[in-house]
């Protein structure tokens, strides 16, 4: 029973340390540099990639995946010359 009623004061007690904190309110700045902002829309070897919010869609992902694994299968093909 003591241990119950210790355990409750020790809640009340962290309860109301957490309560007389002062709180904080977030604030943003309202100009964001140009050099952190990701474009709507970026012209490409590979085409017009289309971004929302900083987030590639799905035809952009694609277009830089198709991109990548012919990449990937130009420097394989490339570097199987020395064995042959």
């Amino acid at each position: 029973m003591r241990v119950a009623i210790r355990n409750a004061y020790a809640s009340l007690a962290c309860a109301g340390v957490f309560l007389l904190l002062p709180t904080v309110d977030a604030h943003s700045a309202s100009d964001i540099p140009a050099s952190l902002m990701t474009p709507n829309r970026v012209e490409s070897r590979i085409g017009t990639l289309e971004f929302k919010d900083g987030a590639p869609s799905a035809a952009t992902a694609e277009k830089v995946r198709d991109a990548l694994d012919f990449t990937r299968a130009l420097n394989a093909y490339n570097n199987s010359f020395r064995g042959a």
